[in-house]
């Protein structure tokens, strides 16, 4: 696969992964059965493209367990991201997930003992100010916020446990296994509690969830690892910080006036997004320095 290939289905694979949103808004499905059906689908879809690949893949034992319980994690990102799509908008959930750097500023330093980096503390600070700034502009959407702040936490935490997972193991592997878990965690979940009757999608619901499962989950995240043998982490990374704004341009074209937010949520969602990018352009140079000095950096990039 030649570079400039590699660039355009990353691109198109982060219009799918903004696509998510709205797939879950047009899902009619509660959250929970719909985080489901997606995990479900998502470790068959994993599983096949594997198989068809020829890839094993195997977890070292030592690991399988802790992997294992990342799925968990997953599970809770996934709940409570498309529950704050249900309780607001695609726009507002998809802007308050961008401060999961905030969130990884603060996990990285435990999870790899490092030390803080004061950098990415006021960073994370700036895009803090720029959720203030939306709240302040629809305080009625607090709740939603809520959910996207939870979800953002958890995709930060279980993000960073899977760069240490993926040293040892296959980043395909470790994604089906948190999926396999995440879904049948949230099975039992719905069986304890009763939640089987709502889980059965509708005619239309079907179509939906097969595009999210397969295309937004499966062959998107197998892309990604596909054009990261070819392309930097960092183009990889600024490709990715795009999610957001792809995804409040699709919700808009899908959903019209329903998603359109006033003039102070733009700012304030562009002020989080731009911390985000800083972010990662802090990284890069922070890779370079390490390189001149013939060092590795601490995380990457």
């Amino acid at each position: 696969m030649g570079r400039p290939k590699a660039i355009f289905i990353l691109h198109a694979t982060v219009v799918v992964f903004g696509f998510t949103g709205v797939l879950g808004k047009l899902i009619e499905l509660p959250a929970v059965p719909l985080v489901f059906w997606r995990t479900l689908i998502g470790a068959l879809g994993l599983h096949a493209w594997m198989l068809a690949r020829g890839r094993k893949g195997g977890i070292p034992k030592k690991l399988f367990i802790p992997v294992a319980l990342t799925g968990a994690l997953v599970a809770l990102h996934w709940v409570t991201f498309f529950a704050a799509i249900k309780a607001s908008t695609v726009s507002l959930a998809l802007a308050v997930m961008a401060t999961a750097p905030f969130f990884v500023a603060f996990i990285e330093p435990v999870v790899r003992r490092k030390r803080l980096d004061v950098k990415e503390v006021f960073l994370g600070v700036v895009a803090v100010f720029g959720l203030w700034w939306m709240y302040r502009v629809d305080v009625s959407a607090g709740w939603g916020m809520a959910l996207a702040l939870i979800s953002s936490f958890c995709a930060a935490l279980f993000g960073t446990l899977n760069s240490l997972w993926s040293q040892s193991a296959s980043s395909l592997s470790v994604s089906r296994l948190e999926l396999a878990v995440a879904c049948g965690l949230i099975g039992l979940w719905m069986a304890a509690t009763g939640g089987w009757t709502e889980a059965w999608p509708s005619h239309g619901d079907w179509l939906w969830l097969l595009l999210l499962g397969l295309v937004a989950t499966s062959l998107a995240f197998a892309l990604t690892v596909e054009v990261m043998r070819v392309l930097s982490p960092f183009t990889v990374a600024m490709a990715i910080n795009l999610e957001p704004i792809y995804a409040i341009g699709l919700a808009l074209l899908v959903f019209g006036g329903e998603e359109v937010m006033p003039p102070g949520f733009y700012g304030g969602a562009a002020v989080l997004i731009l911390s985000v990018f800083l972010d990662v352009l802090l990284k890069k140079r922070r890779s370079k320095g390490a390189q001149t000095k013939g060092v590795t950096p601490s995380s990457p990039a």
